[in-house]
């Protein structure tokens, strides 16, 4: 027996001292933990922020590439006479026609070849560094929109767009202005022809920027461009763009702290906003996280085993005392007897508990000469009487009775007879553990005998899958539940009374279901049922059938077993059984003997 069986957490004084110096390390080590986390998220976000800012150097970097193209490029028309000449026809013209005269007029009247500003613009959609997808002209002529057909690589205009975001259903036309420039004639510098803007796609534009957390991309509180997922982030970008400070954080629902960053383009009327919150920094940085955990946890356990060797010593001793003192109050002094006190460290508690082991010794001789020798007798005369009664008296009385009512030809009382013989004989011979299949047959003895008192007025179905007549049960434990039908369920009014067992694979295990078409259960009775079933009753009147057959099979299978009783939607009671028994498993520490 082990000298400490009794837990040191049972006495009242070390239990109160464990507990708060547990508590405290706990608490000591949240605080920790807080304080730990806290200064990580901190450094975290500044990681944040290096990311946003790498983003939006490259953000700046391609609109500054894309801008110092086309601004070479409108330097370039301006050098072009005959490109000018092929814009203003473009601005004037309010169609197709119009404008293919003009061309035709400004080629009549000079020698050189006539630019098409359209085609020459082509360059600017096929360089990966400008990534233009369109172009319009607005002037008082109209608005027109340069495009390039993606499949053929053909340049296109379209005219009489109603207003310049009409451009947008083009395919492939781009979703975002990046540049606008105004033209005017190179001939008289106070004359407007129009304006040239300049589209781009988005998606082109931003590819590859992909910090943590949402971001957008703002100009003059519009957004250009947008990346979160849920909408308290865009409530977020909203918030942080309107603060004072570029960089920071601000509390957003409950303690969720939101670090927020702000990049006001030097060279181009932008800005580039980034937020992310607490919360998904840590799931960012969970691995960090789980490891300033673990250490932690390492220390506090460490902490509290220490806290529990020390208390544990100091309580060995009262811990023997209790130990004596429980055990002699049952009765039971072979605990005293067996445990072993080192008497190197003992002290006042240790010679209490050697006088009281001493004074138990002395009791447990007195009780077993005057006390437990009587028990032995009584026993010892009850077996004897209950030997007295032999089964065969009962099989050789029953086979006289049968024989008599053949020979009086009764041979229904004979059968009767017969199976209740049988019934009994196999209960009487069957072990504790049994096969699936035995329990079904001994249920259907039973059976056979309702029928014969029912004669006329009630039948039973039972069905049994092959692969699970082998399965390992408790003996004897189907046979209640029937019985609980014919005691409760069983309607005498009723010309057809039906009992249905069905015993299937299901999962891991078996389901056993019985169901009857009898009277059912009321309500407030299954409830009372149920609980009866589960946890015990002290009401003489309850039906210990159920949790006897409840007790036995949790016993057996463990935890994962379930029972289940109710009623059926169609009328009648249902009784559900899970065992937990893959089908077919042989027990091999299990001996079984054939009920027969």
């Amino acid at each position: 027996m082990r000298k400490n069986s009794i837990s040191f957490l049972k006495i009242k004084v070390y239990r109160r001292k464990f507990l708060g110096t547990t508590i405290a390390i706990l608490l000591l080590c949240t605080i920790c933990f807080i304080g730990v986390t806290t200064f990580f998220t901190n450094i975290w976000a500044g990681q944040q922020r290096q990311e946003a800012q790498d983003a939006f150097s490259v953000i700046e970097r391609k609109i500054g590439t894309i801008k110092d193209q086309l601004n070479e490029y409108i330097e370039g028309c301006y050098a072009s006479r005959t490109m000018m000449q092929d814009a203003m026809a473009l601005f004037a013209a309010g169609s197709e026609e119009e404008y293919l005269e003009k061309r035709l007029a400004n080629s009549r009247s000079t020698s050189a070849q006539i630019s098409y500003m359209p085609g020459d613009m082509k360059k600017l959609f096929i360089n990966n560094r400008t990534q233009i997808r369109g172009a319009t002209f607005i002037s008082e002529s109209g608005i027109k929109a340069v495009w390039q057909d993606r499949v053929s690589g053909d340049m296109h205009v379209t005219f009489d767009l109603d207003r310049e975001e009409s451009a947008l259903g083009i395919p492939g036309f781009g979703d975002m202005i990046l540049a606008s420039y105004e033209i005017r004639d190179p001939d008289s510098i106070g004359r407007q022809l129009g304006r040239l803007t300049f589209w781009v796609d988005r998606d082109d534009l931003f590819r590859g920027v992909n910090p943590s957390g949402a971001w957008a991309v703002m100009q003059e509180g519009k957004p250009l461009h947008t990346d979160y997922t849920m909408e308290k982030e865009w409530n977020w970008i909203r918030a942080a763009e309107n603060l004072e400070e570029s960089q920071g954080a601000f509390f957003g629902s409950g303690y969720d702290r939101i670090f927020y960053t702000v990049f006001p383009s030097s060279q181009y009327n932008f800005s580039y906003i980034c937020v992310i919150n607490s919360k998904m920094l840590w799931r960012l940085n969970r691995a960090a996280l789980i490891g300033i955990s673990f250490v932690l946890i390492i220390l506090a356990g460490g902490a509290v085993l220490v806290s529990f060797v020390g208390i544990r010593n100091d309580a060995r001793f009262l811990s023997y005392i209790m130990q004596m003192l429980g055990a002699m109050e049952n009765g039971d002094f072979s605990v005293a007897k067996n445990l072993e006190i080192h008497t190197e460290h003992k002290n006042e508690y240790g010679r209490i508990a050697i006088a009281l082991k001493d004074v138990s010794q002395k009791l447990e001789g007195y009780i077993r000469t005057e006390y437990v020798m009587k028990l032995k007798q009584q026993e010892a005369a009850m077996r004897a009487l209950k030997h007295q009664i032999n089964p065969h008296f009962l099989y050789n009385t029953l086979e006289s009775i049968r024989s008599k009512a053949l020979v009086c030809g009764d041979e229904e009382t004979a059968e009767a007879i017969t199976q209740l013989g049988s019934l009994y004989r196999k209960i009487v011979h069957c072990p504790d553990v049994i096969t699936m299949k035995e329990e079904k047959d001994l249920l259907e003895l039973y059976l056979r005998l309702m029928s014969l008192r029912f004669a006329g007025n009630f039948v039973y179905q039972l069905e049994l899958e092959k692969d699970l007549e082998g399965v390992r049960t408790p003996g004897f434990w189907l046979q209640p539940l029937a019985e609980n039908f014919f005691s409760h369920g069983f309607d005498r009014n009723n010309e057809f009374n039906l009992l249905i067992l069905e015993i299937r694979s299901e999962g891991g295990g078996v389901r056993a279901l019985m169901t009857d078409n009898g009277l059912g259960i009321a309500r407030e009775q299954l409830e009372a049922i149920r609980k009866n079933m589960h946890e015990g009753s002290d009401d003489p009147d309850a039906d210990i059938g159920l949790r006897n057959v409840y007790m036995r099979l949790q016993y057996f299978y463990g935890e994962d077993f379930t029972m289940e009783i109710g009623n059926n939607p169609e009328g009648g009671a249902r009784i559900s059984v899970y065992i937990p028994t893959q089908a077919g498993k042989e027990e091999t520490d299990v001996h079984v003997v054939d009920c027969g």
